[in-house]
């Protein structure tokens, strides 16, 4: 009993771990996925050994050690996680990657479809191929994001169909122009900013990639825009980051200096320059005022310029949000590319 508290304990600890490993700048795909492993084993021990005496299990546990059925994990019961709803999805994930490879798909389709909104990431996270159009839930922006990333351009005329027959100040609207964007159907992507901040619904992940698709004179319009606005200036400051443009890394790292601003401005270093010459750079304020532009206008991810060769680069060792970065670029290269979620369990392969 003793051994199986202890793992439950483990099991714990290693999922609080991991919702904060995926957002650490200094942890890459490869040591991320390792963690994974080892949450993995842990919960396949923890499931092998007799857990009926004694103490009763929390519902996350329970939830995840019965048979497959036609229940999704409730949102309350992983309430005593640092992030509930994230920890929602990995549990999801989890489930999911124990029943996979019998081929039971039919539990994940339910989960989604039952799940509401929080669950399309999870559809997205599993390579599922919905129509959130035929969904017996109501159309959502989270339904919308998952068309998008999902690349089913062969849903696009539909898509334009159902925004059409919209009201024009319907506050979808805007998400199925996001959505055609991705899949193909270009826009301005600073109206689509600016809309998506004024329904005060706009994501990192959608500034990451229309920060990816504008010029470089829209994305400059797009971060002034934000910059302007202090509800969204973090918004603004990560898209200096996400822009590719080295010009912003003396400003970031004056942001950086700034307690309140710091994480998010080092983030941004190091998307542009890596973790350790972002480190590097802001420990030496002698290399930081001889900081100069390098002769080209290549946009730079993590230190080098975009390319296949960096960004093939940064897939197989970047940290999340780098290696987002490199889905992005992928994606808007080719729409019929599924935009993947990086943050996934085992990491998008």
């Amino acid at each position: 009993m003793l051994q199986a508290e202890n793992l439950q304990q483990q099991a714990h600890l290693l999922i609080n771990q991991r919702l904060q490993l995926v957002q650490n700048r200094y942890t890459g795909v490869v040591q991320l996925r390792k963690h994974d492993y080892q949450l993995l084993d842990c919960l396949k021990l923890l499931s092998a050994i007799n857990t009926t005496a004694g103490k009763t299990l929390p519902p996350w546990l329970q939830w995840l050690q019965a048979p497959a059925s036609a229940a999704a994990l409730n949102i309350n019961d992983t309430a005593c996680f640092i992030q509930p709803e994230q920890a929602w999805l990995l549990l999801s994930q989890i489930k999911w990657h124990q029943h996979s490879a019998a081929g039971d798909i039919t539990l994940l389709h339910q989960q989604v479809l039952a799940g509401g909104d929080i669950a399309w990431p999870l559809a997205s996270y599993a390579g599922l191929k919905l129509n959130p159009f035929r969904a017996d839930t109501a159309l959502s922006s989270a339904a919308l994001w998952y068309l998008a990333a999902s690349a089913q351009t062969n849903l696009l005329a539909e898509l334009i169909t159902v925004r059409s027959a919209l009201a024009a100040a319907h506050p979808l609207v805007v998400h199925c122009m996001l959505a055609e964007y991705v899949l193909g159907q270009r826009t301005q992507e600073d109206v689509l900013v600016s809309q998506l901040s004024a329904q005060q619904e706009l994501t990192m992940q959608a500034l990451m990639l229309l920060i990816a698709g504008a010029s470089d004179a829209v994305q400059a319009k797009i971060i002034n825009q934000l910059a302007g606005n202090a509800a969204t200036l973090t918004y603004a400051i990560a898209a200096m980051g996400y822009s590719g443009q080295l010009k912003f890394v003396p400003l970031l790292a004056e942001l950086a200096q700034q307690d309140e601003l710091n994480n998010i401005a080092t983030d941004a270093l190091t998307v542009l320059l890596g973790a350790i010459e972002s480190d590097s750079l802001l420990s030496d304020q002698a290399a930081l005022a001889q900081f100069q532009l390098k002769p080209h206008s290549a946009r730079q991810l993590a230190g080098a310029s975009i390319n296949d060769l960096q960004l093939s680069a940064v897939w197989r060792c970047g940290n999340t949000q780098q290696r987002q970065l490199a889905a992005c670029y992928r994606s808007l290269a080719t729409p019929a590319t599924e935009l993947l979620a990086t943050d996934m369990l085992l990491g998008a392969s």
